[in-house]
């Protein structure tokens, strides 16, 4: 393991003669075209703050994003490669602006899963992805990997764990001249990990920031994104670790709130004759697709046996319910997560934390924490895995003991007939007759009526 243990000076900026900028009108305006003829997916072509930042990594510019879950986060590094594609390929089209002819991103991801979202993502943009793990490395054995990603002609997305980019492979792409000349961005996902993973979960998540710093030229924009962050002191600690001091950088603060989501508090009562996972049926008597997310695989592996016996006979149970976590195979979790969003049969899938950053899937409806997890930021972490789709309506529930919940109450003194969060009657009211009507419509879908 090839350990970056000291900051180095960033490579200079190289000297371009150019002189179009992305910031200008004349590039927000190039944007916009490009985005409407690369991404007609995209109607409406970008968000406001989508389009007021992403000029800044094109032109190089260091960001921090702070921005709520299912806000687009990836557009930060999937469109500067679709506009450098784009502009190699059309370049009479255009303004003279810098070109990378075959253009790649680096995305450090903490998980496997988040690297087959995100290359699951950019295959819908016509983009190639690769992630950088040892199933990767197993089935490249007979090649060389690193001269393969050097020459930047096989995958636009690269995708890396801390740990992987820290060792002496890493090290030669990094030093690797047409790989340079080529990179557009090095994009941190779920920066936030950065504090609460290092140094004693995986303490390589410490080095990142001394990387980007001793390997990446200044020309190249480095991008860090979350959508947990508390400002001040933990704010401070990321962009410190990645080297982003007073004006060398922009700090994109955007609230994290979800306005498509009910977020109910449920208290869990130990009552004599009724189990302890009974009140998930609650929920899942809805029919819409639901994640379960637990602490532990043997809380996972116990809630699935409860719910096995409660699927009604003549339903495929091994369709109907999945669990994701690190005990199962990296094809059985790919698989699972696939299936999420195309198979109508599936309804619940029960996950550990390795789902719980970045996993984006569209048909989520329901997100459950059985239990409240050990921070806020998880929490918000897990409810955001549900309604990714910005139509859609949804639920964040935390299930959770209620001696738990009158403990909240004591510390924040609050008083029984108080409750804690108030929402209008109208606005309930609205709400649950969006979710209803989401309801009806994925029964019929099920049925095969739409």
């Amino acid at each position: 393991m090839f350990l970056f243990s000291m900051a180095v000076p960033r490579q200079p900026k190289l000297e371009m003669s150019f002189t179009a900028k992305w910031t200008d009108t004349e590039g927000l305006n190039t944007l916009k075209q490009i985005i409407s003829r690369r991404v007609p997916q995209w109607p409406n072509g970008l968000r406001d703050f989508q389009l007021e930042n992403i000029p800044r990594v094109l032109d190089g510019e260091n960001l921090l994003v702070f921005t709520a879950t299912g806000d687009g986060k990836s557009s930060f590094y999937d469109v500067p490669v679709l506009v450098h594609m784009e502009l190699a390929a059309n370049p009479q089209l255009y303004a003279p602006f810098p070109i990378r002819e075959t253009p790649v991103a680096i995305v450090v991801t903490p998980t496997k899963g988040l690297a087959n979202s995100i290359i699951l993502e950019a295959r819908g943009f016509g983009l190639s992805g690769l992630s950088y793990c040892h199933e990767t490395l197993v089935k490249y054995s007979a090649q060389d990997l690193p001269g393969l990603i050097c020459k930047c002609t096989e995958w636009q997305i690269i995708c890396v764990d801390p740990e992987h980019l820290a060792t002496k492979e890493w090290a030669r792409i990094l030093q690797n001249e047409t790989f340079l000349k080529n990179l557009v961005l090095f994009c941190v996902e779920e920066a936030h990990l950065i504090r609460s993973w290092s140094p004693n979960f995986r303490p390589q998540f410490e080095f990142i920031g001394a990387t980007a710093r001793g390997f990446i030229p200044e020309h190249v924009s480095i991008v860090a994104l979350t959508a947990t962050c508390a400002p001040g002191p933990h704010t401070l600690a990321i962009s410190q670790s990645l080297g982003m001091f007073g004006s060398s950088y922009h700090l994109i603060h955007h609230s994290n709130e979800r306005i498509n989501m009910q977020l109910i508090v449920d208290p869990l009562k130990c009552e004599k004759a009724v189990p302890k996972f009974a009140k998930i049926l609650d929920y899942l008597r809805d029919g819409c697709k639901t994640v379960i997310h637990v602490k532990t695989i043997p809380d996972a592996y116990d809630i699935y046996e409860f719910l096995w016996r409660h699927i009604p006979p003549g339903i495929n149970r091994l369709r109907r319910m999945q669990m994701y976590h690190s005990l199962c195979t990296d094809d059985y979790n790919r698989n699972t997560f696939e299936r999420i969003d195309n198979d109508p049969l599936l309804q619940v899938v029960i996950v550990t934390v390795a789902f719980m950053v970045g996993i984006n899937c569209k048909r989520l409806l329901d997100s459950i924490s059985y239990n409240f997890p050990l921070t806020i930021d998880d929490f918000v972490q897990m409810m955001g895995r549900a309604g990714r789709a910005e139509d859609v309506t949804c639920r964040g529930i935390a299930i959770v003991p209620e001696k738990l919940v009158q403990q909240a109450k004591d510390f924040m003194h609050i008083k029984d007939d108080i409750p804690s969060i108030s929402i209008s009657r109208n606005s309930t009211k609205r709400l649950k007759d969006s979710y209803q009507e989401q309801i009806t419509k994925e029964e019929r879908r099920q049925r095969g009526d739409v």
